[in-house]
């Protein structure tokens, strides 16, 4: 079993679903869905999602980097068509992950079946399960994209749902605090014994405060109106939480456009998440969200609760940090430090630095960005002689890909090869073209031509201009620009040293 564990009990009894309408048509050339568990229509809030396929699947297709699905995904009505369109891409923006169901997947030992699991019981409503068309077997052949519906009734008046800690999971010894969902009625939290400790008539989500402390080792459970519920139980454990909410890394993921940003990060315990984002002017824009989740409560630190937040309203060309703040139920407070970043500009400041003229696999052209506000790669293109606009980039990113103030960028062919220059600072961003060479045919050794950077992102603006010719340098020498005289001024080129300065300053 890989990642996870059996998924056999899962399977028994599961009726089969390859007679449904909802499967796509069997191809005979490639791998198909067989079955769903549970079968598409009303199901348990509470339920398990098991897709098998008619072949082994491919599990680098199916676990993304932070270790969910996001080629076998559950998605609410709502958000379904959005979501079936996110995850065509290669890679999942931090907004389009918030359209997804937050769930833990897990891949049998034959990698025949994925079972999706949500970190928390479903709302009431529609619900899809959703089937990339990127996801793929061992032998490269590509699933047809599918979905299947479920349904999910409102909760009866008279039942009530632990929000955390999780049913069936641990508490600290420490707790003080229950959350609850209940749908109506006296809803009550009961010890061992049947003793009711803390009550309300409250209905919707509410947080019960305890009056005393709970016994370690002892299971204490929901009811309402009396009733007992044992699927609705806790157990405390022997261990206190007594730090603070920590988020993997230290910071978060940030994917940063021309008025936007999103945040992506990891916790380790469930907490009530703020980011604050401040520009020069000191004014802060406020995202926050209640990041649920179920790690383990005692041994070692583990990073399982994921969260995704998306602040917009953020000007063009601009530097501003963004600092998380994470407050949990026991009193804890997590600050991090301001966390910098800038946003796109609409028009960027960049220079073209650096021509080497050597050969098929060592020619490039480099781009400073000269600031202020992180320049759109993917907005670039060289425009030669032939007058064609070549994009730097082939194909396209999942991700804007920024380069930020006073960062350095390599366009290359798409036969450059690094190891040309062991001396490239490492994460200097590479951009293959799509052809071979450098503006379609090369740049000439002896007389590399003109061309221009040019803006491509709405209408074609010129960035930044290299003249051609230039002085005669011994082999293996590249032209280096005086970076001093701003892009529109008439700047000198000289010959740099052997081997060039690709990614560094002169």
């Amino acid at each position: 079993m890989r990642r996870t564990g059996a998924l056999l009990a899962a399977l028994i009894g599961c009726a089969r679903v390859s007679a449904l309408d909802e499967l796509p048509d069997a191809g005979p050339q490639g791998p198909v869905v067989e079955d769903v568990a549970p079968v598409p229509g009303q199901i348990d809030p509470g339920a398990s999602f098991t897709v098998s396929f008619s072949a082994p699947m491919d599990e680098g297709q199916i676990f993304a980097a932070s270790g969910r699905s996001e080629t076998v995904v559950l998605a609410a009505e709502a958000d379904v068509e959005r979501a079936a369109a996110a995850i065509e891409h290669a890679q999942l923006s931090a907004h389009e992950r918030t359209l997804l169901a937050a769930a833990g997947a897990e891949v049998s030992a034959d990698r025949r079946a994925v079972t999706l699991t949500p970190d928390q019981p479903l709302t009431p409503g529609g619900w899809f399960l959703l089937i990339s068309p990127r996801l793929k077997d061992d032998l490269g052949r590509h699933v047809p994209a599918a979905r299947f519906g479920f349904n999910i009734a409102a909760p009866i008046r008279g039942s009530a749902q632990l929000i955390w800690p999780p049913a069936g999971g641990e508490a600290p010894s420490n707790i003080s605090l229950v959350r609850v969902f209940a749908a109506g009625g006296r809803t009550a939290l009961v010890g061992p014994g049947g003793n009711e400790l803390v009550a309300t008539n409250v209905q919707g989500s509410v947080a019960l405060r305890l009056p005393a402390a709970l016994a370690s080792g002892q299971r204490y459970s929901l009811a309402v109106d009396g009733v007992a519920d044992a699927t609705q139980s806790f157990v405390v454990a022997d261990c206190a939480r007594s730090a603070p909410p920590a988020v993997q890394g230290g910071s978060a993921q940030v994917t940063v456009r021309d008025v936007s940003v999103d945040a992506d990060l990891t916790l380790d315990w469930p907490s009530h998440l703020a980011l604050e984002v401040e520009g020069e002017g000191g004014a802060g824009v406020v995202a926050e969200t209640d990041v649920q989740c179920a790690p383990p409560v005692c041994g070692p630190q583990s990073f399982s609760c994921p969260a995704s937040l998306r602040i917009e309203g953020l000007e063009p060309a601009t530097d501003y940090t963004l600092r998380i703040t994470a407050q949990d139920d026991f009193g804890h407070t997590l600050r991090t430090a301001p966390q910098p970043f800038s946003t796109l500009a609409a028009i960027p400041r960049v220079l073209v630095t650096e021509v080497m003229a050597s050969g098929v696999a060592g020619e490039y052209v480099e781009i400073l960005n000269l600031g202020p506000g992180a320049a759109d790669l993917e907005a670039l293109a060289l425009h030669g002689p032939d007058d064609v606009l070549r994009p730097l980039l082939a194909v396209a990113s999942p991700l804007p890909l920024a380069l930020l103030p006073g960062g350095r960028a390599l366009a290359v062919g798409a036969s450059f090869d690094a190891r040309s220059y062991p001396g490239l600072p490492a994460g200097t961003p590479v951009l293959r073209t799509t052809t071979q060479r450098l503006l379609g045919h090369g740049l000439s050794d002896t007389a590399p031509p003109a061309f221009q950077l040019v803006s491509v992102a709405e209408v074609p603006v010129v960035l930044s201009s290299f003249p051609g010719d230039g002085p005669h340098c011994p082999a293996l020498c590249s032209l280096q620009r005086d970076e001093s005289i701003p892009p529109d001024g008439a700047a000198s080129w000289t010959c740099g040293p052997i081997g060039g300065t690709p990614g560094a300053p002169p």
